[in-house]
């Protein structure tokens, strides 16, 4: 068994917005039901190849999972996250690198300013 890590791009922080994610395997037998937390879901799998569906509120990703030695990270991208982006706004979410899952509320990051 390896333990991996799923990382799910587009989705919103805590309870908000997740996914459910079920694993299956090559014979089509539920694995894993798993829900992430702020986009991310970690599990052990053995290795060789698996289907994975993850679904939120707005979009089904559909892949095949291809678990080996070398990776332990895998990433994964909902597109309708990023069919409402403004390209002049970018949010970026600080945190403390003690506290994984604790977002810095206060302050200000000022890139650059247009006149």
């Amino acid at each position: 068994m390896k333990r991996i890590n799923l990382h799910f791009l587009g989705l919103g922080y805590y309870c908000i917005n997740q996914a459910n994610v079920c694993i299956y395997d090559k014979c089509g037998r539920l694995v894993r039901n798993l829900k992430t937390y702020n986009g991310k879901v970690s599990t052990c799998l053995c290795e060789g190849c698996y289907y994975l569906v993850a679904k939120s509120k707005c979009e089904t990703i559909n892949k095949v999972l291809y678990v080996n030695c070398l990776n332990d990270n895998y990433t994964f991208a909902f597109r309708s996250a990023y069919m409402d982006i403004n390209p002049r706004l970018a949010t970026f979410i600080l945190t403390d690198r003690n506290y994984d899952n604790l977002p810095i509320e206060k302050g200000n990051l000022i890139l650059w300013q247009r006149q």
